[in-house]
């Protein structure tokens, strides 16, 4: 399954991170930028004491997992936006198992994630089921999900591409060739045109130009 990871400009150690280590960082749901995430709403006919227990030991399997938010596509205006620096920053694409059980694509819904709590027979895929879920309003997104019970998840295929985005620092662009080609990566860089965003391949005879510059007096 392809996914898709957009990092900023800043901190540019948590990018080579994911390159260089090959996983992705999952941090805690409560600190996601949804205020509603992990929020949800019941109806049932149990009675309330055994409603309750079954709310406590949901929350209790909620509270086990992390998150690692990805998504779909890269092709998205508003994604290099809110996620990329204003399309400073990039995006790394990887190869998800598409058969994992903690991977899936987001269902979007309404403000709250819903539960029959009569059908609730184990709490841990009801809490499962409630943060694969996010509001609506977040669609364009088109996530892909990850939730992990430690802070990292470990990838199995290599990276598959990294995208600059059109704004990216010089610097960092070479930076990044350098690595890349160490790591034998793909590197591109985003092309806006009429027909939306594009991805295309960074010219290899950059890396050389920046070997050339960062030579010292003495080798030069």
């Amino acid at each position: 399954m392809r996914a898709f990871k957009f990092r900023s400009a800043q901190n540019i150690e948590f990018t080579l991170d994911i390159i260089l280590n090959r996983r992705l960082y999952c941090a805690d749901w409560k600190s996601l930028n949804d205020p509603m995430e992990g929020m949800f709403a019941y109806s049932t006919s149990r009675q309330q004491n055994e409603a309750q227990r079954i709310v406590k030991g949901i929350g209790s399997e909620k509270s086990r997992y992390k998150v690692c938010s990805l998504s779909a596509d890269f092709q998205s205006h508003l994604l290099w936006s809110h996620y990329a620096d204003g399309f400073n920053g990039l995006a790394i694409e990887v190869d998800l198992p598409s058969d994992h059980p903690n991977i899936r694509p987001i269902e979007y819904r309404g403000v709250f994630a819903f539960l029959n709590m009569d059908e609730v027979n184990d709490e841990d895929e009801a809490a499962r089921t409630i943060l694969f879920s996010k509001y609506n309003e977040w669609q364009y997104e088109q996530e892909i999900r990850i939730l992990n019970n430690t802070p990292y998840f470990q990838l199995d295929n290599p990276i598959r591409r990294v995208i600059a985005g059109h704004r990216i620092n010089p610097a960092l662009l070479e930076t990044l060739l350098i690595v890349c080609d160490r790591e034998q990566i793909e590197l591109c860089t985003v092309g806006i045109g009429d027909e939306g965003l594009d991805a295309d391949a960074v010219d290899r005879d950059r890396l050389e130009r920046a070997r050339r510059f960062r030579r010292t007096p003495q080798q030069r």
